[in-house]
């Protein structure tokens, strides 16, 4: 993996058949699941994960054209990452097995302090439904831990650039490693804990963080959330744990979703979309998700340009934040209500995804 690494971001003048990219890495990763006799799998609505590769030509992506310096500054966060999602996916042997199946809320206490002290910004808990799992993926139990970390505002406001791209993956490292300490702590006290991969994964992780009630995805796709805005990036920990505390357990439902009814009034990363990526109003998709960017548009301006970011940069959630824009919004009785639903198996795929919520 690290040879792979290597080659994607230092190799030049390969050709394109030749090329490493991020599904190639993560291609092995995936083949873990093999290990397992039974995984909870996709529904048949579910849709692909978005692959990362585009058809850029090598001399204009921003990723093989790193300056020596650019290159140094980014081995610190570049080498740990892949190192933890190896880690991470050398836990999906098939060996381990569970002594418990049910934790005390001071258990769950514990794992939050814990993965707080690592550097998590959001807890949440959610049973992960099929449609929410990427298409021909899997994952061992259905339940799933979900968690944010920040990424700092400075660099992210100068997006597109290799600052914003820097920062982006120290989100991405961060993640890797917080998982792989919630996964030890929760197998050190006998439950099954897989992490997620923190590039890429077996699930739409703003899809599970929404039913989580972190935060809303917003008109740009991206989480926003308390604290942070749409400045985070997210993971997960599979478990076997039946009694963590989700919404639908405590009977209570997500408070972010007014979100929504500001992004359909603001627009901002509509406009301020480099290539006209972002569609002018999210579309339903049919699994129970939104498409909310066209990816073949943003793929090549997002190679090309250090992973873009603009969307993120211009989020008012980013960069005023979660409670200010809360505090000035008066309502927007005439936006669009979307609202992601954990689906059962049972209702149907052709649904509509667009609720109104108020007549």
């Amino acid at each position: 993996m690290l040879q792979q690494l290597a080659s994607m971001f230092f190799d030049r003048g390969k050709s394109k058949e030749k090329e490493v990219s991020l599904d190639t890495i993560l291609e092995p990763m995936d083949r873990h699941l093999d290990n397992f006799e039974t995984l909870v799998r996709p529904a048949p609505e579910s849709k692909p994960r978005t692959p990362f590769a585009s058809d850029l030509p090598s001399e204009q992506n921003s990723r093989r054209n790193l300056t020596l310096q650019q290159k140094m500054k980014i081995i610190p966060d570049a080498i740990p990452l892949m190192i933890n999602m190896k880690r991470s996916a050398s836990m999906y042997d098939g060996t381990f097995q569970p002594t418990a199946n049910e934790a005390s809320p001071e258990f769950i206490a514990e794992l939050e302090a814990l993965a707080r002290a690592a550097g998590a910004k959001d807890i949440g808990y959610v049973k992960a439904p099929r449609n929410a799992i990427f298409r021909d993926k899997g994952i061992p139990y259905e339940y799933a831990i979900v968690f944010t970390v920040e990424m700092d505002q400075e660099p992210i406001e100068t997006a597109p650039s290799f600052e914003c791209f820097h920062e982006v993956l120290q989100g991405y490292k961060n993640l890797a490693v917080i998982s792989n300490k919630m996964a030890d702590f929760m197998r050190k006290h006998g439950f099954a804990a897989y992490p997620g991969t923190a590039l890429g994964g077996l699930t739409d992780y703003p899809h599970l963080a929404e039913l989580a009630g972190l935060g809303a995805i917003g008109y740009h796709g991206l989480l926003i959330s308390p604290g942070e805005g749409a400045r985070l990036r997210i993971n997960t920990v599979y478990a076997n744990i039946i009694n963590l505390p989700t919404l639908e357990a405590q009977g209570k439902e997500n408070e972010h979703l007014w979100v929504r009814d500001f992004c359909a009034m603001c627009k901002k990363c509509v406009r301020k979309c480099p290539v006209g990526a972002i569609y002018d109003q999210p579309r339903p998709r049919g699994d129970g998700g939104m498409q909310t960017i066209e990816h073949a548009t943003c793929r090549d301006y997002f190679s090309a340009n250090h992973g873009c970011a603009v969307c993120l940069a211009v989020c008012p959630f980013s960069h005023v934040g979660y409670e200010k824009v809360q505090a000035r919004f008066k309502g927007n009785p005439d936006a669009p209500q979307f609202r992601i639903t954990p689906w059962d198996d049972q209702r149907s795929v052709n649904e509509e995804l667009i609720i109104p919520l108020t007549q």
